[in-house]
């Protein structure tokens, strides 16, 4: 569960002002842009279809907000939740031998097992995924989770908005086939951004078959990750294979089944990510 406080705050917003103009660029125009979608749905393309209030359209509106929501909600608890080293009290096992422990001139301290170095970060991060673009900040030991449920909500979400845009511009909106050529790179600025109905309807089919096709594919890839007990850094290791059960605790805690609900709901981790070798000891010993 994602627990605020006041210094946790400032010390997020002073860590978002140290990210590059792009990646915040990147992620504004992502959250925008989720919202635009939400808007037009809620109160353009639901009330053209159904009249209000009536059983279908409250279910579709009360569908649209919890996706939208936990997609939402995720995305920022990915940006939110700190997986540095920073603050934390790093002990290294003593089964963890030499070779196998390296130093960090950047953050002056023993890394510890599954712990990289982020260049664009500039920290060292606990159990490290890969660093996110659009969320500004590395995927590690305590955001990993989170991750993987905006992945999850964001296909979801574009599946759902390609079969309710598509069933609205079957019955409402007439796309010809002139309107494609607003997919060809600067068609839109050539015309004065003069868009028809047909045309933004385009974009927005578009926009979601990309979404939920990049969405997809990175989420059958971390899950595959996920289930084998490994990151992105590492190959097929199984080291760290605890066994399926296992494997989805260590991400998404002991509440993993429930987890997909809301970030809202507290599932302790069972490791702390920095005592590795400690855990596969007590693993192989059961």
């Amino acid at each position: 569960m994602i627990k605020m406080t006041l210094d946790q705050f400032w010390k997020f917003l002073n860590t978002a002002r140290k990210k590059s103009f792009t990646e915040i660029v990147l992620c504004l125009f992502f959250l925008v842009l989720i919202l635009a979608y939400y808007c037009v749905n809620v109160f353009h393309i639901l009330p053209c279809m159904y009249q209000l209030p009536s059983v279908l359209y409250l279910t579709h509106m009360l569908s649209l907000t919890f996706m939208v929501f936990n997609l939402l909600a995720n995305f920022l608890a990915v940006m939110y939740a700190d997986s540095s080293v920073i603050g934390r009290l790093l002990t290294i096992s003593k089964y963890t031998s030499k070779e196998d422990i390296t130093y960090c001139y950047v953050c002056q301290c023993d890394v510890p097992l599954r712990c990289w170095h982020c260049d664009i970060c500039n920290v060292c991060i606990l159990t490290r995924d890969h660093h996110c673009t659009f969320s500004t900040t590395c995927v590690g030991h305590y955001n990993r989770r989170y991750f993987l449920w905006f992945l999850l909500y964001l296909s979801v979400a574009s599946f759902y908005e390609i079969i309710l845009i598509s069933y609205f511009t079957y019955y409402k909106v007439t796309i010809k086939f002139s309107d494609l050529m607003v997919l060809v790179p600067f068609q839109s600025v050539l015309t004065g951004f003069h868009l028809t109905a047909g045309e933004i309807f385009v974009v927005l089919l578009t926009l979601n078959f990309i979404a939920v096709t990049i969405s997809s594919l990175l989420l059958i890839y971390h899950l595959d990750k996920v289930c084998k007990g490994l990151v992105c850094h590492e190959k097929q290791e199984s080291n760290y294979d605890f066994g399926l059960m296992r494997n989805l605790e260590t991400v998404f805690g002991e509440k993993w089944y429930i987890t997909w609900i809301s970030p809202f709901i507290e599932s302790k981790l069972p490791y702390n990510g920095i005592d590795w070798q400690s855990h596969v000891d007590q693993y192989k010993t059961k």
